[in-house]
């Protein structure tokens, strides 16, 4: 898996938390990974504190993989 990952010090950090996120939210680790850059970089754009940007981040990303997966889930019919 580690080796699906881009070039990116901060993906290597955080590819165990991305692992994680992908399992949990039986998303793909491909998914999991640009989700969690495109959030890293649109909240460290603003930051002027940076020390919990990764744990900030994973949230927002299990949120936003969660809301995705249940707008595909099929609604069962009564």
């Amino acid at each position: 898996m580690a080796s699906d990952l881009p070039d990116s010090p901060i993906l290597a950090e955080e590819q165990g938390a991305i692992a994680r996120l992908a399992h949990e939210t039986h998303s793909t680790i491909a998914r999991a990974q640009e989700v969690f850059l495109e959030e890293y970089k649109r909240l460290a754009a603003g930051a002027h504190i940076t020390d919990y940007l990764p744990l900030l981040t994973g949230n927002l990303v299990r949120t936003i993989l969660n809301e995705e997966n249940a707008a595909t889930e099929e609604i069962p019919r009564l």
